[in-house]
């Protein structure tokens, strides 16, 4: 599937025409901004990776990535930057003048809340990697791990008898089943959360939300349940979900989150 920026991904394809000119190419080591600098343009990466900073020598904010933003406080006028944003890999942006981008979303409102929901992504791993730097400063521990910690303990191993895997079909990968509690995602890289079944590598367009959905084994039964905060959708054989609702898992079921077919065996 080809990589696509968010608003081709929503369906504004009579924006990508108007968003060309708006792409200019920045290279590895390149500041797009500094902490405190006047703020007046929005970023999509459309290729490339940037990190957040708190100052131009200060620890990591956050790691971004293809279809994600940065540059919310153009939004506001005269806002400075609440941080400095690198480049770390050559990278394709589409910088967005406040003008222009207030234009589009009065146009396609769809997308002004899908950018919402990512921005407030953002902003919770930046207050937790906040929390925890605070933490580590204090002599305490990361909250991040003692969380991992905690969820590891209260997941029980299945019993041998209980044969049950998953198909990643993408990649043709074959997972065994061997907790009562399997979450499926992608991995969180500043805050170091790692899903049970790590689908990153399948899930190159980052339509996977980081704990996206779960499987349940109660009773000598799997279930299927999509987690709160997931975006693009969790259908099992065609069916969409509704988020916190458990349904049953048979063999050679089709789980497809967002695009990523999955085949559920036993």
């Amino acid at each position: 599937m080809t990589k696509r920026n968010i608003f081709y991904r929503m369906g504004a394809k009579a924006n990508m025409d108007v968003l060309k000119k708006f792409i200019s190419k920045y290279a590895a080591g390149d500041v797009i901004y500094k902490k405190g600098d006047i703020q007046t343009d929005f970023f999509i990466i459309n290729k490339g990776k940037v990190q957040l900073k708190n100052d131009g020598g200060g620890p990591i904010l956050a790691t971004l990535t293809k279809g994600d933003f940065f540059g919310e406080e153009s939004l506001n006028s005269e806002q400075n930057a609440i941080y400095t944003v690198e480049v770390i890999e050559d990278a394709f942006l589409i910088k967005i003048p406040y003008v222009s981008l207030t234009e589009m979303l009065k146009q396609t409102p769809d997308i002004a809340l899908k950018i919402l929901k990512k921005l407030s992504e953002k902003h919770i791993k930046i207050q937790t990697m906040l929390l925890e730097m605070a933490a580590a400063g204090a002599g305490g521990a990361r909250p991040a791990v003692r969380e991992a910690k905690k969820e590891d303990s209260t997941s029980e191993k299945i019993g041998g008898e209980v044969k049950a895997y998953l198909i990643i079909q993408r990649s043709n990968r074959l997972v065994q089943l061997t907790k009562t509690q399997t979450f499926l995602g992608r991995r969180d890289y500043t805050t170091g959360f790692v899903p049970d079944i790590d689908l990153t590598d399948e899930d190159e367009e980052k339509y996977i939300s980081r704990k996206h959905a779960k499987i349940q084994f109660k009773d000598g039964r799997f279930y299927l349940s999509e987690e709160p905060g997931a975006i693009n959708g969790t259908f099992l054989n065609g069916n969409k979900l509704q988020t916190g609702v458990k349904h049953e898992l048979k063999a050679e079921d089709e789980i497809t989150l967002c695009h990523l077919n999955i085949i559920f065996k036993v």
